[in-house]
C-alpha cells in the first residue's frame, strides 16, 4: 500500500488528506440543525445578511439583536467568517446550512493548510526528497491536527465558529513565513499579509495568544537560515496584514470604552474558574457536552490529545541524536517543545500569577483557550517526530505512522458528532420561540454604555411620544438606520426604538439636530435610547450610524493597505 502511495503526485496527497478529513464533518451534511452552546452563529449570519441588504459595509451595527434595539455587534466581535457565511446565504444557501458549511470548511481548510505547511517545511529542510521524509510526515501531522478532541469540542459542543476558524490561519501564517524566508519571493509576502489579516478578522484574542508563536517562528528561521535581508519583507507583510484589518481592529482598541465589557469578565466568564488539571490535560479521554468551571458539571473535554503529546515527547527525546544530521529541525523541535510547555503552563492554575500581572488576559475568559496554540504546536512536533523516525529506519517509520493514525481514530473519531439534532429549517429558526431566544442571547455583550441595563422587552415598532402629539405617516427600520415621515401637531419629544452610540446622527428634514440618551421617562431602567425634539409641522426624520474619526481612519488604512497589496500583486504577476 505504501509503495503505491510513494509514487503519487502532490495533488493526489492533497485529495487523500481531504478524504481522511470527511469523518470529522460528515454528520453535518444531514438536514436540520444541531445543539451547540454558543447558539448565536445562525443569528450572526442572519444579521450580517441584513447588512448586505442595506449595503452596510463594513458591517458594524446589527438591528435585531439587543431585543431589536440593535447594538454594535460587528464593531467589536470579529466579522470575518460571517461575511463568508452571509455570502453563502446570498447565493441561496439556507442560513442554518451556511453555519454547518462554515464548520465543514473550517475542518477542510485547517487540515489542508496544515498539510501544505508541513509539506513545504519538510521539502525545504530534508536533505532527502523521498516521500517518506517529506510527504508522509506532512500527512501524519495534518491528521494529528485534525483528530484531536479540542477540534470536536469547538464545533460539536461549543459551536465556537470564530475560534474554530482561527485554527485555519495558524498553519497558513507559518507556511507564508517559512516560504518567504526560504524563497524570498514577493507572492509569499502577499500571502503573509492575507493570512494575518484573516486571523485578526476571525478572532482577535486568538491573534493575541498566537502572536508570540509567530514572532518566535520568524526569529528562529531568520537566525537558523541567516536570512537577515528578508526581515524588512516580513515586517512589511505583517504591517500590511494589520493594515487590512484596521477597519475592525482600530475601533476595537479605541472605542471599547463606549460599551459594557464587564459581562465578558465576571461570573461564569471569570478566568479563575477555568484552569485545567494535569489529569484532564494529559490523561483523561472523557468527551462530554457540559461546561467547565467551579460549580459546573465539568463534563467537557479539555485534552491536549494523549497520543499527540506522547508522540511530540518522542520527537524531543530523539532530537539530540539527530542534531548533526538535521540541525535546523532538531533545534526547532527543542524551541517549540519549550513553547508547548509554556502554553500548557498558562492553562494550569500555577500560572495564575501571570494572569494577574497581565490584565488583558482576563478577556480570554478561559485559560484552556491556549489549547488552540497547544494542538498546533503538538501537531507540528508530531510531524517532526515522524520525520526523525524515518531518518533512523524507514520501515519502522511506516509502522509507527500507521499505528498512531489508527490510535487517534480509535480514541477520538467518535467525538465528532453532535449531542442532538433538530429537524428545523430557517423558517423555524427565525420565528416563534427560537427567534425570541436569539433576540436576547448575550444581550449585555457590547451593549452601549448609555444603557444602564439591557432592554427587558422587545423594541416597539414606532418611536414613543414623550411629549406633544405626533402622527407617524410611515416608519421604516434598516440595519443601521431608521427613518419616517411624521406630522407633528404641536411641539413634541420622541424617543426612538434605537440605542444611542457614538456616530449616531439624527436629521430632521436633512438638517442635523441634537439628541439625548438620558430621557428615561416610563422606563424601569434607563436604556439610553435616542431622544430628540420635533417642532410643529410635517417632517422627514432619519437616524443613521455614521463612521467616527477612529472608524474613518481604520477604513482609510485598510483601503491603503489593500491598494498596496493589489499593486504588489500586479507587480509580481506582471513580471510573468
Amino acid at each position: 500500500m505504501l509503495h503505491f502511495l510513494e509514487n503519487r503526485s502532490y495533488k493526489f496527497w492533497v485529495i487523500l488528506t481531504l478524504i481522511f478529513t470527511i469523518p470529522t464533518f460528515y454528520q453535518l451534511i444531514s438536514p436540520g440543525f444541531f445543539f451547540m452552546q454558543d447558539d448565536l452563529q445562525a443569528m450572526r449570519i442572519h444579521q450580517m445578511f441584513r447588512c448586505f441588504q442595506d449595503f452596510q459595509l463594513p458591517c458594524r451595527w446589527v438591528p435585531d439583536m439587543g431585543y431589536q434595539y440593535g447594538y454594535p455587534q460587528f464593531l467589536f466581535y470579529p466579522p470575518g467568517v460571517y461575511y463568508l457565511g452571509a455570502l453563502f446565504h446570498l447565493l441561496g444557501v439556507q442560513i442554518i446550512d451556511s453555519v454547518k458549511l462554515m464548520f465543514i470548511l473550517g475542518y477542510i481548510f485547517s487540515t489542508l493548510f496544515m498539510f501544505i505547511f508541513l509539506k513545504a517545511f519538510f521539502d525545504g529542510e530534508s536533505k532527502q526528497k523521498n516521500f517518506i521524509y517529506t510527504t508522509l510526515p506532512a500527512f501524519f501531522g495534518a491528521m494529528l491536527y485534525t483528530y484531536i478532541p479540542y477540534k470536536a469540542l469547538e464545533v460539536y459542543v461549543r459551536g465556537a465558529l470564530n475560534e474554530f476558524w482561527s485554527l485555519v490561519f495558524f498553519p497558513f501564517i507559518f507556511w507564508a513565513i517559512y516560504q518567504l524566508i526560504s524563497k524570498q519571493k514577493l507572492k509569499f509576502l502577499l500571502f503573509l499579509a492575507l493570512s494575518i489579516a484573516g486571523l485578526l478578522l476571525t478572532h482577535n484574542l486568538m491573534t493575541l495568544i498566537f502572536a508570540p508563536l509567530i514572532i518566535i517562528w520568524c526569529i528562529s528561521l531568520v537566525v537558523l537560515k541567516k536570512s537577515w535581508r528578508v526581515v524588512p519583507k516580513i515586517f512589511l507583510g505583517g504591517l500590511l496584514g494589520i493594515g487590512l484589518a484596521a477597519f475592525f481592529t482600530l475601533p476595537v482598541i479605541f472605542e471599547g470604552k463606549y460599551v459594557h465589557l464587564e459581562s465578558l469578565l465576571g461570573g461564569y466568564f471569570d478566568y479563575r474558574a477555568h484552569f485545567v488539571s494535569i489529569n484532564r490535560l494529559f490523561v483523561s479521554n472523557l468527551f462530554g457536552y457540559g461546561s467547565s468551571g467551579i460549580g459546573q458539571d465539568n463534563n467537557l473535554t479539555l485534552s491536549t490529545g494523549q497520543i499527540q503529546w506522547i508522540v511530540a515527547l518522542i520527537g524531543l527525546i530523539l532530537s539530540p541524536f539527530l542534531l548533526y544530521k538535521q540541525k535546523n529541525i532538531a533545534i526547532l523541535i527543542m524551541i517549540f517543545s519549550v513553547l508547548e510547555l509554556g502554553v500548557l503552563f498558562m492553562i494550569h492554575q500555577k500560572s495564575s500569577f501571570i494572569w494577574e500581572k497581565l490584565p488583558i488576559l482576563a478577556y480570554l475568559q478561559f485559560p484552556w483557550r491556549f489549547l488552540s496554540d497547544s494542538i498546533f504546536i503538538l501537531s507540528f512536533l508530531g510531524a517532526i517526530t515522524a520525520f526523525f523516525i524515518s531518518q533512523i529506519n524507514k520501515n519502522f517509520a511506516k509502522i509507527f505512522i500507521i499505528t498512531v493514525l489508527i490510535g487517534i481514530l480509535v480514541l477520538h473519531a467518535s467525538f465528532f458528532q453532535p449531542k442532538e439534532r433538530f429537524g428545523i429549517s430557517d423558517k423555524d429558526k427565525f420565528s416563534g420561540f427560537f427567534w425570541e431566544k436569539q433576540l436576547t442571547i448575550s444581550i449585555f455583550d457590547y451593549l452601549p454604555i448609555y444603557a444602564k441595563l439591557p432592554p427587558n422587552k422587545k423594541a416597539p415598532l414606532l418611536p414613543e411620544i414623550l411629549e406633544g402629539d405626533v402622527n407617524f405617516i410611515s416608519y421604516q427600520k434598516g440595519s443601521n438606520y431608521q427613518f419616517g415621515e411624521v406630522k407633528v401637531l404641536k411641539n413634541s419629544v420622541i424617543r426612538l426604538p434605537l440605542l444611542d452610540f457614538p456616530g449616531m446622527r439624527v436629521t430632521v428634514d436633512g438638517k442635523v439636530v441634537e439628541h439625548q440618551n438620558n430621557d428615561c421617562r416610563g422606563e424601569e431602567f434607563c436604556f439610553g435610547l435616542i431622544t430628540f425634539n420635533l417642532p410643529t409641522g410635517s417632517h422627514f426624520i432619519k437616524v443613521k450610524l455614521e463612521d467616527t474619526q477612529v472608524r474613518t481612519i481604520g477604513n482609510i488604512i485598510s483601503l491603503i493597505s489593500a491598494t498596496v497589496l493589489l499593486f504588489l500583486l500586479i507587480k509580481n504577476y506582471g513580471k510573468k
